[in-house]
């Protein structure tokens, strides 16, 4: 699609799309393409053990690496393709090349030193940006990890969802990247989940709650938290280690977790500028908290979290009940969702917020500094529109704590800095 625009940094090389520019794989294609089968093998054996992907530094860019993803997939293959969020899909990027006649496949990013980014391969092509929701779902239910590359997650299936399933998914975190919470963490209360049917929304989700860092005084938690999109906040985002880790190390007092899960197909209408979600949370989700789970929490200790529309969720729900929601911790949040396209009018959350009298919400805020396509029908990409959401909030005199990280719209690089938002936010030491 024409009108995609992005910001100078060197996200891809700029050579022919054809041309290695990677040393390690130039010098295996030349070992390899003259090779027998075997000696094929044995090559890619000594690559992989000498580490994949291809991390490697670029002369004369100490700021910078390249990196190269590479897969021997089984069998033949047309048109393979990689998904990770450092990939420009509008341009071609998640298509995969091939490495002459070796069977390998790559793909070259040049990224900041620091990056994490999480990836998986598919021996679909990639659906590109005029792809429609099915071609993208069944892109993604056929990708799979990188079975020469430990580190990653597994992304659970929603149970709401009778067409989903697991996903496990590959993590690289160059060196400088800030460390993950740990996954297999022993001794940690698992959620309890309950079918919800709301009066105000269509149709059935389910609600996680827990006490993964244990209740607090008279058997109460003395914090409050409500993520959106439960499902991944669950494994993608591992929020019961994270509260359960920060609790025990005494850096913020024992927390409620609540994860809200998703009505199928209805994320998009129900995150965003969305009165009756917010009045789901209000006359609905709270009272049931307080009446059956005897969980009822002061706003200034209750904090709405989420991720893309989920932290635009959160900042409208916060500017909607001021009173019962006090602190926002929004991932990369999605904030000139709405914006007509061509319009130079302000996204309706930033007019709301500029209306709006001034409250106590306190807000956390970090979003990729990869993330900076600027996609049809808008003028500004998601860096550009967390960046002006922050300074129109510092403006109004609300407590801001901004963040940037070296990675894209990413969980792998959320569940790095998820712990930062809640020590900000609820820890014993927060900043006034």
């Amino acid at each position: 699609m024409s009108g995609i625009k992005r910001a100078s940094r060197p996200v891809t090389d700029t050579r022919s799309r054809d041309q290695i520019q990677s040393p390690r794989l130039n010098e295996f294609v030349r070992a390899a393409s003259s090779g027998s089968r075997a000696r094929k093998g044995e090559l890619w054996a000594r690559l992989v053990r000498e580490g994949v992907p291809l991390v490697e530094s670029i002369e004369g860019d100490r700021k910078s690496r390249r990196v190269t993803f590479v897969w021997r997939p089984s069998g033949s293959v047309g048109s393979p393709a990689i998904y990770t969020p450092i990939a420009n899909p509008t341009k071609g990027e998640m298509q995969l090349l091939p490495a002459g006649d070796t069977g390998i496949w790559w793909r070259s990013f040049v990224v900041p030193r620091g990056t994490r980014a999480m990836y998986a391969f598919s021996r679909l092509a990639a659906p590109g940006p005029t792809g429609g929701p099915a071609e993208w779902a069944a892109f993604f239910r056929n990708l799979v990890a990188d079975p020469n590359h430990r580190a990653g997650f597994t992304m659970q299936r929603d149970p709401d969802d009778p067409t989903d399933k697991d996903a496990r998914v590959s993590v690289l975190s160059l060196p400088g990247a800030p460390p993950l919470p740990p996954t297999r963490t022993p001794s940690v209360p698992q959620l309890t989940r309950y079918p919800f049917k709301s009066r105000i929304l269509p149709g059935r989700r389910s609600v996680w709650v827990g006490f993964p860092g244990g209740r607090g005084t008279a058997h109460r938690p003395l914090n409050l938290l409500i993520a959106f999109d439960g499902v991944v906040y669950q494994s993608a985002v591992p929020t019961p280690t994270i509260v359960r880790n920060l609790v025990r190390e005494r850096v913020i007092d024992p927390t409620a977790v609540v994860l809200v899960g998703n009505v199928v197909h209805g994320r998009e209408k129900e995150l965003g500028h969305n009165r009756k979600f917010v009045r789901f949370l209000v006359e609905e989700l709270l009272p049931w908290l307080r009446d059956s789970l005897g969980i009822d929490v002061p706003a200034q200790r209750t904090v709405l979290a989420g991720s893309s529309l989920g932290g635009l969720a959160a900042a409208y729900a916060a500017l909607q009940a001021p009173d019962r929601f006090g602190a926002v911790l929004a991932q990369s949040g999605a904030f000139l969702w709405g914006t007509a396209p061509g319009s130079r009018r302000l996204p309706p959350l930033f007019g709301e917020y500029r209306r709006a009298p001034r409250e106590r919400t306190r807000f956390y805020l970090d979003v990729g500094r990869l993330e900076d396509v600027v996609f049809p029908g808008l003028e500004k990409s998601l860096l550009e529109g967390v960046r002006e959401f922050r300074d129109l909030l510092r403006a109004r005199g609300y407590p801001v704590r901004y963040a940037e990280f070296a990675g894209g719209h990413d969980y792998s690089c959320w569940s790095a800095t998820f712990a930062d938002g809640l020590r900000h936010l609820i820890g014993r030491r927060r900043a006034s």
